[in-house]
């Protein structure tokens, strides 16, 4: 039972926090939290530095008072609102956070290195190392965002410009979240911009890369709403490809490689991390700055135990996946040529039925008006339709199949007229739709014809639409 205890207070302690109390008991003006050129976590001051060492803080003054005196000279306060620690492969350093005066660790004193002046031209920027020099990008100064980076050239002392030959020039922000990957890309998430009418900052929801090998910036895509912070203060702690961001109630893994991230919370869970102080990884555990009842502690995360603990993951892309949407302009490219297809057709139907006599097997149409006819009548106007007159010979086999004389079939053949004109006077107006008349090829030869539109067979729209 002893053990079960113990190793239950072991996860609590290594999960939750492994809190400790600073020797500092001034106000946030006085240290910079930092990790040292030999992964240790530091409390800088103006008169000396505290390093934790198994839980425990050892203090080593200066030796002299010469970095006091130039911290003095450079007229800002001491703490994280003016200076950052940062650290590449063999030393330390401590830069302003907009640019200019620069102090690298030699032994126990912090040494003035730079030729420059406080200029706050990249206040906000984000500091990166890349082949052991200190970078920043971006950041605000002189009423603007800036777009490009910068770097501490030691040679001359100065900061210069990574002159770069981009096409696409992402515009410019300050808090954005960053890292450098092992394939020599600066990642840039996020981060704060001004708004259109410059009246307050707002968060950008892009994200995309610098090569700092081509010297191009290339757009990678849009932010995926999932992620709750877009901007930070500091550069994120990493180990290998994969960076750790600390929220209010949970901690956010960014693995660059894949380019997700993985999000660990749990109900009734909150970190009490004040952001105004970087976060740190020694030893795959997580060090940030705790704040309660207005007094910092403190407090480390074993990473190890983000996923042996009881924290709920959920991991999205880092961008905003596109879906497919081939098959959807594809189905509206369709639908659209199929509705103008069948307005087209429409407006064509209704001018082909305009001035037309049209009939089907039992109606004879004309316009808004229709009348029914006979079957024999329906025959006579079907042959009609398809020839420019009929002789009367053939409209007397179509009146009858019996024999006639010919003075009584004239007989019959002359009322047959007579009904069908008498019906097309009242769809047309014309009393003689039907006249009899002769034959253009033989005089000798009596044939009837119409005066009027010629007849045509009704077409149903659906045919008349698939009709090419």
């Amino acid at each position: 039972m002893k053990k079960i205890l113990s190793f239950l207070f072991f996860l609590i302690f290594n999960f939750i926090s492994g809190q400790i109390n600073l020797p500092v008991f001034d106000s946030v003006t006085n240290f910079l939290f930092a990790k040292s050129e030999n992964d240790k976590i530091n409390l800088i001051t103006k008169n000396g530095i505290f390093e934790l060492n198994n839980q425990s803080w050892d203090y080593y003054k200066f030796q002299t008072k010469s970095f006091k005196k130039e911290i003095g000279k450079i007229g800002v306060e001491f703490s994280h609102k003016e200076y950052l620690s940062i650290q590449n492969s063999k030393d330390q350093f401590i830069v302003s956070i907009g640019g200019g005066p620069v102090f690298k660790r030699v032994k126990n004193e912090y040494i003035r290195i730079d030729n420059t002046h406080l200029h706050r031209n990249q206040v906000w920027g984000s500091f990166f190392t890349y082949n052991d020099k200190i970078h920043i990008y971006g950041g605000y100064g002189f009423w603007s965002f800036k777009d490009y980076i910068t770097f501490f050239d030691s040679n001359i002392k100065q900061w210069d410009i990574v002159y770069n030959e981009s096409e696409y020039i992402p515009k410019g922000r300050g808090k954005a979240i960053s890292f450098v990957s092992n394939d020599s890309k600066l990642f840039i998430i996020g981060g704060t911009t001004i708004s259109k009418n410059a009246l307050y900052n707002k968060d950008n929801d892009d994200v995309f890369y610098f090569d700092l090998i081509e010297k191009k910036f290339v757009h990678v895509g849009k932010l995926a709403t999932p992620l709750v912070s877009k901007h930070t203060l500091f550069k994120l702690p990493s180990i290998n490809d994969n960076a750790f961001l600390i929220e209010k109630d949970s901690i956010v893994k960014f693995d660059f490689d894949r380019m997700n991230f993985t999000s660990y919370k749990k109900n009734n869970f909150n970190i009490n991390i004040d952001n105004k102080f970087p976060t740190y990884i020694i030893d795959e555990n997580l060090y940030f700055m705790s704040l309660e009842n207005e007094k910092n502690t403190l407090e480390s995360i074993n990473l190890n135990s983000l996923d042996s603990s009881d924290l709920i993951s959920s991991s999205f892309p880092i961008i905003e996946q596109k879906r497919d949407r081939s098959i959807e302009v594809i189905l509206i490219s369709v639908l659209g040529f199929l509705f103008f297809w069948i307005i087209l057709k429409l407006f064509l139907y209704k001018d082909h039925i305009k001035g037309l006599l049209l009939f089907d097997d039992k109606i004879i149409f004309f316009k808004n008006k229709s009348i029914k006819a006979t079957s024999t009548e329906i025959n006579f106007i079907s042959d009609l339709s398809n020839n420019n007159f009929i002789s009367a010979q053939e409209i007397n086999k179509i009146i009858s199949s019996k024999k006639y004389s010919k003075s009584h079939l004239t007989s019959i053949r002359n009322n047959f007229i007579d009904k069908i004109n008498s019906k097309l006077y009242h769809l047309t107006g014309e009393k003689q739709s039907i006249i009899e008349t002769k034959n253009p090829y033989d005089n000798r030869i009596k044939v009837y014809k119409t005066n009027i539109t010629n007849f045509k067979p009704k077409t149903s729209f659906i045919k008349f639409l698939f009709k090419f």
